[in-house]
């Protein structure tokens, strides 16, 4: 169940800014690597309401094992990301994701864990300039079997950088059937996933954090261990920006996309994912919570992107 939760958080990297660093938590201790990773998207020329601009979305990160044993680990993660708009638009120039990470894993016994994963940072266009644009992420996670094919994850959530029910502690759960290594479930709050092999060469991913972020696609097997897909994505990247009135709103930044991609390892140690798009119903706004219909939208006009992730693991 470890390995499949980690899949499931790696699939939706994008989505996640700190997925590296939670598949790391629930990752059994002996098994947890040194992970870099970098991700650069790159946007055509867009409309904005002022005049055309260009958008860049890159970030890095680092989650290292500074302690493990067979029984148990610690974890220092560092990771970073930076939204550049250029020209400046509307006021927004580069807003950036900062974090900080520290993660604690236990094995109870041969499949029950329990991990506690916490991360400070600051998302704003001006980070760490006071504590108005600090961001603050607590997570515990609690794992155990049901049956040989099914188990179950119980979690409790904190952040203040949440795109809805912000600066609410929150309980989840997850079960979680693996019957074989063609079709995988999870079923739970906040979010589900599944990884179904329906062909012998052919498959569907499919991942969402509930209610507004839906990640799927379709992939092919070109061997082992390439694949190409394709599907489309729905999302928000959330920031808090220095000297807004009031302090519980937050800068969205929301796409739509469709993609085609390719992923293949490079070598034992480095994997790569080159992805091609178009992006689409995009736009900036400010609010507490995200909103269908927010109010004065600066809205981004469609354009296609280019995606490059890199990751290198220390085995």
């Amino acid at each position: 169940m470890n390995k499949f939760l980690a899949s499931v958080l790696i699939f939706s990297a994008p989505i996640f800014a700190n997925a590296f660093e939670l598949a790391q938590g629930l990752t059994p201790p002996g098994q947890q690597r040194t992970i870099f990773s970098y991700m650069g998207t790159f946007l055509d020329k867009a409309e904005f309401p002022q005049e055309r601009a260009n958008m860049r979305y890159q970030s890095l990160s680092a989650s290292v094992p500074v302690y493990k044993t067979d029984s148990e680990a610690v974890s220092l993660s560092l990771s970073g990301t930076q939204l550049t708009v250029a020209p400046s638009q509307n006021g927004h120039s580069e807003l950036y994701d900062i974090q900080f990470g520290m993660g604690y894993t236990q094995m109870l016994s041969e499949k029950r864990m329990w991990s506690v994963i916490m991360n400070y940072g600051s998302a704003s266009d001006k980070p760490f300039y006071d504590p108005t644009v600090s961001t603050l992420g607590l997570t515990a996670f609690y794992s155990y079997p049901s049956d040989e094919k099914s188990s179950w994850l119980l979690l409790a959530n904190y952040s203040n950088n949440r795109p809805i029910l912000n600066n609410i502690p929150l309980p989840g759960f997850a079960w979680f059937y693996y019957p074989s290594k063609e079709f995988r479930l999870v079923l739970g709050a906040p979010f589900a996933s599944m990884n179904w092999q329906f062909a012998d060469k052919w498959g569907v991913n499919f991942f969402t954090l509930v209610p507004w972020i839906v990640k799927g696609s379709v992939y092919y097997k070109v061997n082992e261990y390439a694949q190409a897909y394709a599907g489309l994505d729905f999302s928000q990247v959330t920031y808090l920006p220095y000297g807004r009135n009031n302090r519980a709103d937050r800068l969205f930044y929301d796409e739509k996309k469709f993609f085609v991609g390719f992923k293949s390892p490079l070598s034992k140690t480095t994997f790569a994912d080159l992805e091609l798009g178009h992006s689409f119903d995009r736009r900036f706004f400010q609010a507490e919570n995200y909103e269908i219909n927010p109010k004065n939208p600066v809205d981004i006009g469609n354009a296609y992107y280019a995606k490059l992730s890199l990751r290198y693991v220390i085995f």
